[in-house]
């Protein structure tokens, strides 16, 4: 099976489930870089480029390193897991109690764009990989236009709804090589709308 090119961030207590103590996947949809490389994700050539997603939360995670705008996402979701506003300490707890990973193999040219659907159907056999060696219990995706495009095959399988104020989010879970499930489920992108509040109580709901 085809390993990913952007390699997971793996946080150091994801195995023991770290606070939370349950193994969770934080799954982004894509990377953006301006570079525009016609061979992006061919690791022979940019073999540097692997650690994108790992260089891009130790960014986050890096207290000296000047806040830009993007960090917002990753600040209003971590709040969502825990359901309080979050200081330097608490952050670093949470971070390394998760596995994030990016599902598209190949950067996007700018925020916000939509992979083809090529990319993302090249995108399923790294995620699976990457579900078969890493073993989450569970898959938080990003967005509802990423969870229209995940894998609906053999593996997934439907899940009970969870509903909270009149809304509706669904759920299901992926069968992982070896046995057991990785349940899954979608919030709304954190980057624009994203009531924290709201989502933890739906998150809270979803880990039970």
């Amino acid at each position: 099976m085809k390993t990913p090119f952007f390699q997971p961030f793996v946080g150091k207590d994801y195995a023991s489930g770290g606070i939370f103590g349950k193994r969770i996947m934080i799954l982004g949809e894509s990377h953006y870089c301006e570079e525009g490389c016609a061979d992006c994700g061919n690791s022979g050539a940019h073999r540097e480029c692997c650690a994108f997603t790992n260089g891009v939360v130790g960014d986050y995670l890096d207290e000296q390193k000047p806040r830009e705008r993007w960090m917002s996402t990753f600040l209003k979701f971590e709040r969502s897991l825990v359901g309080h506003e979050t200081d330097w300490p608490e952050r670093h707890r949470i971070w390394q109690s998760v596995m994030f990973y990016n599902y598209l193999q190949t950067a996007m040219g700018g925020p916000r764009q939509a992979g083809s659907d090529a990319e993302y159907r090249l995108s399923e056999e790294p995620f699976f990989s990457v579900l078969d060696q890493l073993r989450p219990q569970y898959i938080i995706a990003w967005g509802n236009r990423l969870w229209g495009q995940m894998p609906a095959g053999q593996r997934w399988q439907d899940g009970n709804d969870i509903t909270i104020n009149n809304y509706t989010v669904y759920t299901g879970s992926y069968a992982l090589t070896g046995g057991g499930r990785a349940k899954a489920m979608a919030v709304n992108h954190p980057s624009v709308g994203y009531s924290w509040d709201y989502w933890h109580r739906v998150i809270a709901a979803f880990l039970r």
